[in-house]
């Protein structure tokens, strides 16, 4: 019985504590998300990026070993599966990107480059709802079409303004993706 209880009691806290809203404490009440800055939760504490995941075209293999230290100079774990490469004759990557609702602006605007600089271009978003908080995922195929939006080059721009907070990034991102009218349940 109290095994069953201890359970429910950490089911609880975890709920609680992955429910809060960007940038939030636990610690901090009566403190807007934007007075806060938002946690570096990942990385040795200098990211709030703990996953990325990264598909690219096959010319960039031969940059792997520099592609790999930039993400592990940003403090990011670098698995084997993080950067994959497109098979030789396998066309394009999609040129989409996903971003959690946890990330900060600033680690958000650096995977935009990131992606800009080794996909070429960016005409897709993700839907945030549909992964993890912290997560990032550049040219992923792991959603279907109704899981993407369109974006051109100027609202692309928009997101990348450096004067957005991290809050005004995410509420731009999720007005991008029209994700507020998506039904209750997407899938």
């Amino acid at each position: 019985m109290q095994k069953g209880l201890f359970t429910f009691l950490v089911v609880c806290a975890i709920a609680l504590l992955t429910s809060l809203p960007v940038g939030a404490n636990p610690g901090s009440a009566g403190q807007t998300a934007e007075a806060q800055a938002p946690d570096r939760i990942c990385g040795k504490g200098l990211t709030t990026i703990c996953t990325l995941e990264m598909w690219l075209a096959h010319k960039h293999k031969k940059s792997n070993r520099a592609i790999r230290q930039v993400l592990k100079d940003k403090s990011i774990k670098v698995l084997r599966h993080t950067i994959q490469y497109w098979k030789p004759r396998g066309g394009h990557p999609p040129t989409n990107i996903a971003i959690g609702r946890n990330l900060s602006a600033a680690d958000a605007r650096w995977v935009i480059d990131l992606a800009l600089k080794y996909n070429d271009r960016i005409e897709g978003l993700i839907f945030q709802a549909l992964n993890p908080s912290n997560y990032v995922a550049i040219a992923t195929s792991a959603w279907d079409d109704r899981s993407e939006t369109p974006i051109t080059q100027g609202e692309l721009e928009r997101l990348r303004d450096p004067q957005l907070s991290t809050s005004d990034f995410h509420a731009l991102y999720t007005s991008l993706t029209n994700e507020k009218n998506l039904p209750g349940r997407f899938y």
